[in-house]
């Protein structure tokens, strides 16, 4: 899988949780890893690598596509990483979102998040 297809799998309704679950197999079947061989951490790292760049993409790509914004917010209840953060605060508008902002800002040193707006800011 690549982030293009990804991309594409996201505009037509797949979570990102989905997403990264099945970049992480396709590894697994590359490698030819057999399932006694396996733990939570195996490819976790690459995985979490490869969904960074998905969510800069959907962000940079796709701001502002309520499709988009969802699955980054789901995304973003269950990861830390700044890039997804980022793409949803950064190109969408939903309720709740100063609240998100507020989270972000103590996740995320000062300089990352300024741009961001939510809320009542």
């Amino acid at each position: 899988m690549d982030v293009g297809t990804a991309v594409a799998d996201v505009l037509l309704g797949a979570s990102l949780r989905q997403i990264a679950a099945a970049y992480r197999q396709s590894l697994i079947e590359a490698f030819d890893f057999r399932p006694e061989d396996l733990t939570a951490e195996t490819f976790l790292d690459e995985t979490m690598l490869f969904m960074r760049k998905v969510a800069r993409h959907l962000g940079d790509r796709h701001a502002g596509d309520a499709r988009v914004g969802a699955a980054l917010h789901a995304w973003v209840q269950t990861v830390d990483h700044y890039e997804a953060w980022d793409a949803l605060l950064s190109g969408f508008e939903f309720p709740g979102k100063g609240a998100l902002v507020r989270r972000g800002r103590k996740l995320f040193a000062g300089p990352l998040t300024a741009h961001w707006q939510g809320d009542g800011d």
